[in-house]
């Protein structure tokens, strides 16, 4: 193991977990003796994927697999509404796809982001370049914080800006001429019109040189008002060195910002040819058992990297299913939602080397202590024949570097 896993694997104890206080009182008295059993049920840090594929599947039985492996595995998910996918047509909107998706979702207790309400590079083909854009994207997240903006833990207010000039339609035209900044101040603005305290992200992948960092000083500059940064870690064809992650990691949460990692991609295959990204694209690919196995290794450290740091809340897969964005094999299951190696090591790492569980008896003070993953807990407690069981969330505040008091949980029988 490298010095910078090492580093991390100490760090992850300081900054995901806390010294945890059990008071158990009676009638304002401390209780001794008290049997104190901590359950965890979920982590605050979101482990998450795209659920895409859900309600695709012609068998309804496939639909309720994919649920299960999900779940089983991640807290959070993304629900697509690119402008050419969700509104085809004018005021035409791609129904029930995304509606099941988000319903899906909520049945089964995930955060949820949707991504994204500007982008410019899925633009509608029936918007013109003689159309007032701007007009178009009021009307466009108009209606959906007006029928989603309630729904949605986390909103994508724009996506991959810096290479806007790399595309030539309405939007990216409509970008340039408005200026990148005055269209993140429209974007969040309009957004929190609606919802004041919505949580709002600007996502890139485009963040291994100077431009985006530069872009980040406009933002700072400009007193953009987005609450998380989300680096896209796509690494189909070459795969992030721990230098190159923790250098990312460190340049971009110095500007402040809390960061999502919401789109993280290792193939368990290599490309032949060149790779072609963008929606729609199709590609080839070799792949062997080894780079299955390979797939797997490179996410627990890389995982264990991105999780380390204390400037990251979310952590999350694209795609959850093989073979679904450029034909890669970027899935944690297959295409007939078998868990690959990789599902096994992600389930280890974030339910059983990143989870917490106690069992504990109080002393004279009526106090027992332990130290805890962040997250929401059942906590039992059983003395002189009586039983109490409370949920409680024991969270961490942003940015959190570990120390101070303990943190007390008082449990009255």
């Amino acid at each position: 193991m490298s010095g910078i896993l090492e580093q991390a694997k100490r760090r992850i104890r300081e900054v995901r977990t806390k010294d945890i206080e059990f008071w158990v009182l009676r009638d304002g008295k401390p209780v001794e003796n008290a049997g104190v059993s901590v359950r965890m049920k979920n982590h605050q840090f979101l482990f998450g994927a795209v659920c895409y594929k859900y309600g695709t599947y012609d068998r309804p039985e496939m639909n309720e697999r994919f649920t299960e492996a999900f779940t089983h595995l991640f807290n959070y998910t993304m629900v697509p509404y690119h402008w050419s996918w969700y509104e085809p047509r004018r005021h035409a909107y791609n129904e029930p796809y995304t509606g099941s998706l988000l319903r899906w979702a909520q049945a089964n207790g995930l955060k949820k982001k949707l991504h994204a309400l500007i982008w410019h590079e899925l633009c509608p083909d029936w918007v013109r370049e003689s159309d007032d854009v701007r007009s178009l994207y009021v009307e466009r997240i108009s209606h959906l914080m007006a029928n989603y903006g309630d729904d949605y833990d986390f909103f994508d207010v724009a996506n991959e800006t810096t290479v806007n000039d790399r595309f030539d339609n309405p939007v990216s035209r409509w970008v340039r001429e408005y200026g990148p900044m005055n269209m993140l101040k429209f974007g969040v603005e309009l957004t929190r019109s609606f919802k004041p305290d919505a949580r709002l992200i600007y996502g890139d992948w485009n963040v291994h040189g100077e431009e985006y960092y530069d872009f980040l000083r406009q933002m700072r500059e400009n007193d953009i008002d987005v609450d998380y940064l989300g680096i896209q870690s796509h690494q189909h064809v070459d795969r992030w060195s721990e230098e190159e992650t923790m250098r990312i990691l460190e340049r971009a949460s110095a500007f402040g910002w809390p960061l999502h990692f919401p789109e993280c991609s290792v193939c368990s295959g290599t490309p032949i040819g060149v790779t072609n990204y963008g929606a729609g694209q199709h590609n080839r690919w070799h792949e062997t058992e080894e780079d299955l196995y390979s797939q797997a290794a490179f996410t627990r450290d890389f995982y264990t990297l991105v999780f380390s740091h204390p400037a990251v809340e979310a952590l999350s897969w694209f795609d959850f299913t093989d073979h679904r964005w450029l034909d890669a094999p970027a899935g944690v299951v297959t295409d007939d939602l078998r868990p690959k190696p990789v599902y096994h090591t992600l389930y280890d790492l974030i339910h059983r080397e990143w989870h917490s569980d106690a069992d504990l008896t109080t002393g004279p003070e009526g106090i027992c202590r332990t130290r805890l993953f962040f997250g929401n807990y059942d906590i039992t407690v059983e003395a002189a024949g009586r039983r109490v069981t409370v949920n409680r969330d024991i969270l961490r505040r942003s940015f959190y570097a570990g120390g101070g008091e303990p943190r007390r949980v008082v449990i009255r029988l």
